[in-house]
């Protein structure tokens, strides 16, 4: 199932036009964190979480702490923070995979 379709399950009332430029943002944004030129599906999870929540901070742009009562609202500066250790995984994991074979002799 294609990203933007996950995030619509989540937020049906989101603008089209809105979710695409959400959507290319955070990909681009996890590409850049990931130093990869395409997004791994396995961060497709990761994408749709951040797309959520690009789409609602978006509602309360520039706050960083409001009480009202009971109710608080806060908001990270870096939105892919929260992710960084899902990342250093990826990064690890893939890593491990290309040198499976490094330094392995084969007779022909």
């Amino acid at each position: 199932m294609a990203i933007g379709n996950r995030v619509l399950i989540r937020k049906p009332e989101i603008n089209p036009d809105l979710l695409q430029e959400l959507e290319t943002t955070a990909t681009d944004r996890i590409k850049i964190r990931l130093g990869v030129s395409e997004l791994p599906s396995e961060m497709e999870s990761i994408a749709v979480e951040v797309i959520c929540a690009m789409y609602n901070k978006s509602h309360y742009e520039g706050i960083k702490n409001e009480n009202a009562d009971t109710f608080s609202v806060s908001f990270v500066d870096d939105i892919l923070k929260e992710y960084e250790s899902d990342f250093q995984l990826y990064k690890e994991n893939k890593s491990k995979q290309e040198n499976v074979n490094r330094g392995v002799l084969r007779f022909l």
